[in-house]
């Protein structure tokens, strides 16, 4: 048998890529968790978009109706300020996402590339590996709240922070895929057959590896989100600004001793139903990309 009858053909390729990818869509959306999932995430973004026209006040309008309960003028109730909730947790969304989603697909990025390297050049994986397992050797946690109240507090800080401290799991869970990808007998066909390592790194390595990527870039959206909102609820940062976090810090000043459950039921319900509608996609990409699970259904 020849070189090129060894590699596949392009268009084959390209063809055995796509079928792949509709049957773990199709795997991955037939679950009940995936379909909840998506069904809550939708709702939350819904709310997000269009909360600000059903509800047109500014979320650092004051008035006269301080701590008021839940009402058809202010759905969500007032804080102790007579700022309407509905308005806060809608318009908070956006710098709490925002750094989230930031944070989390740097992250991705930087893990990707450092297991991509890491397992495909030997030469490389003993310094990649070692600035990983420095990373992953300190508390994540504790070191965040340290730089943040070291340094100057703003969104991109804290986004770039969270960033360096979320790709060295990436990387650690990438390397051993891609050690064990360049191994297989068609990527030595292909070395042989004159293809270089960037081609092949772009168009056999990391396909091969973007289902994990895509799962740890969900986890991490949903991490960082809580950690976020719990820096934010520790009073880092601007506390003055509008967002989840934000609101549980005044809440956690002023609800518990005025009884006001509102206040609190809010926000926390829309972060943990975020939380929730996370875990359920990373239930249904763990069946995806197990085949244990996918075989028992």
């Amino acid at each position: 048998m020849t070189i090129a009858e060894t590699v596949p053909a392009k268009p084959k390729q390209v063809a055995q890529r796509r079928s792949e990818w509709r049957r773990s869509l199709s795997v991955f959306l037939k679950p009940r968790p995936a379909k909840a999932g998506i069904v809550i995430l939708a709702s939350i973004f819904i709310f997000i978009a269009v909360g600000p026209l059903l509800v047109p006040i500014s979320p650092y309008d004051t008035s006269n109706m301080i701590n008021s309960a839940p009402s058809l003028l202010h759905p969500f109730g007032t804080d102790y300020r007579g700022r309407d909730l509905f308005a806060q947790v809608a318009f908070g969304s956006h710098s709490t996402l925002s750094i989230a989603i930031l944070a989390a697909l740097g992250a991705d990025i930087i893990g990707t590339i450092v297991g991509v390297f890491a397992g495909y050049y030997q030469k490389l994986n003993g310094i990649l590996s070692a600035t990983n397992d420095t990373v992953l050797a300190f508390p994540a946690l504790p070191l965040l709240i340290l730089l943040l109240l070291l340094f100057t507090y703003t969104d991109l800080f804290a986004t770039l922070l969270l960033m360096l401290l979320l790709w060295a799991p990436i990387s650690r869970a990438i390397r051993p895929q891609v050690t064990s990808l360049k191994n297989l007998p068609y990527v030595d066909a292909a070395k042989m057959s004159g293809m270089s390592d960037a081609r092949i790194i772009s168009r056999i390595i990391v396909p091969g590896i973007a289902p994990i990527s895509v799962a740890y870039f969900i986890l991490n959206v949903a991490t960082s989100v809580i950690v976020v909102t719990a820096l934010e609820f520790l009073g880092i940062g601007n506390v003055n600004d509008v967002t989840w976090g934000s609101i549980l810090y005044w809440a956690q000043q002023f609800a518990f001793y005025n009884g006001d459950w509102w206040w609190i039921l809010a926000p926390g319900l829309i972060i943990s139903f975020f939380a929730i509608a996370f875990a359920l996609l990373g239930f249904a990409l763990e069946e995806v990309f197990n085949p244990r699970l996918r075989s028992r259904r």
